[in-house]
């Protein structure tokens, strides 16, 4: 008796593209009112998804912050509405290189295929940018920074 394997593939390819991907991460104030606090607070947040996905980080207050994230395209397009209705993000190269190093924007993160960006929104009116980069495509590799509209600059870790 033979069996057709079409109905095995179609079934993986189904159920593959309902598995979605969750971390665990946190978000550490490294400048601004934050993190002259004592203790330094250190929001945990979910990220999930594998190709794009969601970020959400509870705040010490309660304010949950979420959004989409979305690795960030090498296309800039031509549409001028498509600025309207996404604000362009502000520029983290400082951010990183605060965090991680002086060079480090430059050398790790521009022109890496693996560079996501979020804007995420509270439910109180917070909004925290958020930028990921994974430079070596590798578990635990991940790195990232993020700052709200508060004054705060985060480090961003990913417990993967």
């Amino acid at each position: 008796m033979q069996y057709s394997i079409v109905p095995l593939f179609a079934t993986t390819a189904l159920l593959a593209g309902c598995i979605s991907l969750s971390v665990p991460g946190g978000f550490s104030p490294v400048q601004g009112p934050l993190s002259h606090q004592s203790p330094v607070p250190t929001y945990t947040a979910k990220m999930s998804g594998l190709l794009s996905g969601t970020i959400a980080v509870s705040l010490t207050n309660g304010e949950l912050c979420q959004g989409p994230w979305a690795f960030v395209s090498k296309t800039i397009p031509n549409n001028a509405n498509s600025r309207a209705a996404s604000p362009e993000p502000p520029d983290m190269a400082a951010d990183w290189d605060h965090v991680y190093g002086t060079g480090f924007y430059t050398a790790h993160v521009v022109g890496n295929k693996l560079y996501a960006r979020a804007t995420l929104t509270g439910n109180s009116g917070s909004v925290i940018y958020v930028e990921l980069s994974n430079e070596t495509n590798t578990r635990g590799n991940t790195k990232g920074v993020a700052q709200d509209n508060h004054g705060n600059v985060f480090k961003v870790s990913v417990y993967n």
